[in-house]
């Protein structure tokens, strides 16, 4: 009986044994499995964080993903889509960004400068036109009101009132000249941010200015001639046309100074033509020595008045290729005008050389006082005669050498004029080649 229960005992702690035995295992086997699981849970985020990284950084391959999502399921998955996201985001990106340069290639191709500020002034774009035509460096970032522009400041405060503005100024350049320019201001409705266009007008400024010079001198060049003319002839009509002498006189003055306004809106007329492209001309080749030989004899009775020799100094190859008509012309006012102011038994020298392989430069040399460096800037504009011109009998409407510049521009050469070494001055102009 006690043997029975003693076996009985062994049997049960034997079973406990067993039992504890197999929970052991199982805890261990349950540990490792677990521990490999995280370990492989772990590579596999390791792996799906540096592919998520390199494809922040734009340097991710499809074999990578692909190699990811066999050895990792759904992990591989996770990576496979954050790459379609990434090269979704990427065109777009990259759509965004050619249509940005292609719109700031058009801001910059439009000649003018273009400026977008946040609502306290702060640049936010600008293109290079804004730079170039304010003389300005370094924009990017600055406040529209510290860029030393007093006017844009001001421009600025307006627009917080009226939301557009625009305003005209002039600012002065590093060779110390001046340009004028438009600035317009407005803010838009949508993103509430400040856009300035800045447009430069000198030119049109100087077409204006022109236009003003322009009436205000014939204005004057046209008043003397029909003054002169509407007092001799109230004169004659009031008491001179008895008197054959005083009649003939007064009759003469108004002759000369009809044959003056009849010059003058020839030569207008002449000068409007040539402007709009209405002269047209008959291109050929011309010999000059042949040319000035023939030329120089039909203009001798005008030189004998004064006395005044005229040379030909040829150093020149070559025929040119020209308008007959129009090279007359030129040579016709440079002459006369050296005729007009060289002195009395003196010489005018017509000479010519090869200003290179291209061109022939012509050169007319006179005798009288030069022209100031002042005058040189303005002598072939038109009306413009220098002040010594105005202070001589010699009267002139001022457009031969605005005519001489717009015909040797249309013979596609270059006119110009210097002082000669000795005295005088020398007017040149140059022609191509035949």
């Amino acid at each position: 009986m006690g043997i029975g229960i003693l076996f009985s005992n062994i049997i049960s702690s034997n079973s406990d044994i067993s039992l504890l035995v197999v929970t052991l295992s199982l805890f261990i086997v349950a540990t490792i499995a677990s521990l490999l699981f995280i370990n492989f849970s772990y590579q596999n985020i390791s792996n799906l964080e540096a592919l998520a990284s390199k494809i922040a950084d734009g340097r991710t391959k499809k074999r990578y993903i692909k190699a990811l999502k066999e050895d990792s399921g759904e992990f591989g998955n996770v990576a496979l889509s954050i790459s379609k996201i990434s090269e979704n985001l990427k065109d777009k990106i990259n759509q965004i960004a050619k249509q940005r340069d292609q719109f700031g290639s058009v801001l910059d191709d439009l000649g003018e400068g273009i400026v977008v500020t946040d609502q306290d002034g702060d640049i936010t774009f600008e293109n290079d036109q804004f730079s170039q035509i304010l003389n300005l460096k370094n924009v990017s970032g600055q406040n529209i009101k510290d860029l030393g522009i007093k006017s844009l400041g001001y421009l600025f405060r307006r627009s917080k009132k009226r939301k557009r503005a625009d305003i005209e100024f002039e600012i002065e350049l590093n060779d110390n000249s001046n340009r004028w320019v438009l600035a317009t201001i407005n803010q838009s409705k949508t993103t509430k941010e400040y856009i300035l266009v800045v447009h430069d007008i000198t030119q049109l400024r100087s077409l204006d200015s022109m236009r003003r010079d322009f009436i205000s001198n014939l204005s004057h060049e046209l008043r003397t001639p029909v003054s002169v003319i509407r007092a001799n002839s109230e004169t004659l009509i009031d008491s001179a046309l008895d008197d054959k002498k005083q009649a003939k006189i007064f009759a003469k003055a108004i002759l000369h100074n009809a044959e003056r306004l009849t010059d003058m809106v020839s030569s207008l007329l002449d000068l409007s033509r040539i402007e709009y492209g209405e002269l047209k001309l008959n291109f050929e080749q011309l010999d000059l020595d042949l040319f000035f030989k023939r030329y120089i004899e039909s203009i001798s009775t005008l030189s004998k008045k004064k006395n005044i020799n005229i040379l030909f100094n040829p150093q020149h190859q070559g025929a040119i290729n020209a308008d007959f008509q129009a090279f007359e012309r030129i040579m016709n006012n440079l002459v006369d005008n050296a005729i007009k102011y060289s002195e009395k038994d003196s010489q005018i020298i017509i000479s010519t050389s090869n200003e290179s392989d291209e061109y022939i430069k012509i050169m007319v040399e006179d005798s009288g006082e030069g022209i100031s460096s002042e005058d040189k800037d303005h002598i072939f504009s038109r009306f413009y005669r220098t002040a010594s011109a105005r202070a001589t009998d010699n009267q002139g409407s001022g457009l031969g050498l605005a005519i001489v510049k717009h015909l040797v521009n249309s013979l596609n050469g270059e006119v110009g004029v210097q002082n000669s070494e000795s005295k005088g001055s020398i007017f040149w102009f140059t022609v191509p080649i035949s």
